[in-house]
């Protein structure tokens, strides 16, 4: 029995409805924008492969070890744009032919044969016919993504909270996550979250790079937000009939006043929980009702607006004291994560999740789009979200094209491959599970070694990609959906970390923060799409000006690091490589513009 995610359906839609005579000549165009491009790159592909078998690699050997089974991915190709108008269609130019073979649009998402721009087969990204990604390439585009926050909600939990009584905040702090509406952003680019959606492969949980994969850990989000991610999964899940009871013995209301004042689309009125919650009620009823507005409004935002999904009031229905012990850092992950998925689907339009999290880790490794930042300094003990300004950006489709040329270009020695030096691992043991991870009926794949870097080691070729049950991942997000045995994700989770445990020892360390394998980024060109943009060159090294002072102060900070870390078993050999590359840092100083 698997758990099948239910997020972002339309309970207006309904799988019945016919078969118009615009969807039909949509699917016909795909198939011939797919024919075009097989034939465009079949010259490409037989180069690469003789290239292979110059250099001597069997690339072929190692994707066979990758390819998803017939049974668990149904393979088929096709893509689908949208225009100026809004209005889907193929992006091959309009014919009055038909097609003779009947085909499901659920198949039209899977990469079977190559693709414009790079990716020669399936195996990594199965899903890709059906990214934004593919669209962008072809010169069709969305703009910038509406990225949705609670930042007016999190003023008024603060308010709350500091009017309170001393009992009351003591209540509410001991959920352990009552510093989370302080943190929050209260501005987010969303144009530069918009550029890395369009980097994310929901099939490796990951964004594509040109250098290679990156990815949030669970060590990310420890420092970002100071949120356990140790402890037991949340997976409590009731009916709607339950959550409904849950809310009227918190408010103290009947199921007709509910439903007539308090209820509506899904959803509770964020104002009625203040408003039946607040002012003379109990010290308990008050925190209680304050956690469960505070989850909603930080780690699992949705586009309810105004609302808030009682699902949050599971943990704590009893005490604010509930959320003790649970992996709120995995489950805001795992949440973040699916809302990345949906948001590289080609119709959708909004993101969702903890947007603090994910500006934060893009300011965190990617020096070139961080704002100024007043502390030179930073305090250990702090959120590293409460360091970065909220600044209001302009959402503009200007601003979302230069970053997405800038990301084009970017190089690997201009990531902060571990911005919070060499000891976060070992202060999140946590960060080095590999498995899924779990909110509720949202299970995704959390895959550390494929981002070997940002633990501080050599980028080899990774293993296969984890294989849920089954994936749907199609253009139309309303019809993404993932299902995995929850019995088998758990088993999982506990057995951390006797197994299910990245074995760090098995792999080099990294001498140069960026260093990769020989054969890892021929292998990367071949199951990926770095780039987004075809009038893109390839990056080539990356040129730095020496004012600069982000990436130098970066760069020689994690020299340092790494130094002191070694320093009491350093021999004569390793000060001499460390030495070496202070020097090469120093000298791509001096020769900087």
């Amino acid at each position: 029995m698997g758990i099948t995610d239910k997020e972002g359906a339309d309970p207006r839609r309904t799988s019945s409805r016919p078969v118009t005579a615009s969807a039909r000549r949509d699917r016909e165009e795909q198939q011939r924008f797919m024919a075009d491009a097989r034939r465009a790159h079949a010259a490409q592909a037989e180069r690469a492969e003789g290239r292979d078998k110059a250099a001597g690699i069997d690339m072929d050997g190692d994707a066979s070890m990758h390819r998803p089974s017939a049974d668990t991915i149904p393979i088929d190709r096709g893509v689908v744009t949208r225009g100026r108008d809004g209005r889907f269609s193929s992006t091959a130019a309009s014919s009055s032919g038909s097609s003779k073979r009947s085909r499901s649009v659920e198949d039209d998402w899977v990469v079977k044969d190559p693709v414009p721009g790079g990716l020669f087969d399936g195996a990594v990204i199965p899903s890709f016919l059906g990214h934004i990604a593919c669209a962008i390439w072809a010169g069709q585009d969305r703009g910038v993504l509406r990225c949705h926050t609670r930042s007016g909600y999190c003023t008024k939990l603060r308010l709350w909270y500091s009017g309170s009584s001393r009992t009351i905040q003591s209540r509410i702090e001991s959920s352990g996550l009552f510093h989370l509406p302080g943190i929050m952003h209260s501005h987010i680019d969303a144009a530069l979250i918009t550029t890395f959606v369009e980097r994310w492969q929901p099939d490796t949980s990951s964004f594509h790079m040109p250098f290679g994969e990156m990815t949030i850990l669970m060590h990310d989000v420890w420092e970002i937000l100071r949120i356990p991610v140790d402890g037991a999964m949340v997976t409590a899940d009731a009916t709607v009939d339950e959550l409904k009871e849950c809310v009227m013995d918190l408010f103290g209301t009947t199921r007709v006043e509910l439903d007539a004042r308090h209820y509506a689309s899904g959803g509770i009125r964020a104002a009625s929980v203040m408003e039946r919650c607040g002012g003379d009620r109990i010290p308990e009823t008050q925190a209680i009702a304050w956690t469960w507005l505070m989850l909603g409004s930080t780690l699992f935002v949705d586009k309810s607006g105004d609302r808030i999904r009682p699902s949050c009031l599971l943990e704590v229905q009893d005490s604010a004291a509930g959320a003790v012990g649970l992996s709120w850092g995995s489950a805001a992950l795992a949440y973040l994560y699916r809302h990345l998925g949906i948001a590289t689907r080609g119709d959708c339009g909004q993101m969702m999740g903890c947007m603090t999290l994910l500006q934060s880790w893009i300011y965190e490794y990617f020096p070139c789009f961080r704002p100024h930042r007043e502390a030179v300094t930073v305090d250990p003990d702090l959120p590293r979200a409460s360091l970065w300004p909220s600044i209001s950006m302009e959402k503009s489709d200007e601003r979302l094209r230069a970053f997405r040329a800038r990301l084009d270009v970017l190089t690997a020695d201009e990531v902060m491959w571990m911005p919070y030096g060499p000891d976060a691992i070992t202060e999140t043991p946590r960060t080095l599970y590999s498995g899924w991870i779990r909110y509720r009926d949202v299970i995704e794949p959390y895959i550390p070694g494929r981002c070997l870097r940002q633990l501080g080691h050599v980028q080899t070729i990774p293993r296969p990609i984890l294989q849920p049950s089954k994936a749907v991942r199609p253009w139309t997000s309303l019809k993404y959906r993932v299902e995995v045995p929850a019995v088998m994700v758990q088993g999982i989770w506990d057995s951390f970390p006797q197994s299910s445990v990245l074995i760090l020892s098995v792999f080099t360390p990294a001498h140069t923060p960026s260093d990769c394998e020989d054969q890892y980024m021929h292998w990367y060109t071949r199951h990926s799409h770095p780039r987004l943009l075809p009038e893109i060159v390839a990056p080539g090294p990356a040129v730095y000006t020496r004012s600069n002072s982000e990436i130098w102060v970066s760069r020689l900070s994690g020299w340092g690091e790494t130094v002191l870390d070694h320093m009491s078993h350093l021999d004569e050999d390793a000060a001499i490589v460390y030495r070496q590359s202070l020097e090469e840092i120093m000298d791509a100083w001096h020769l900087a513009k």
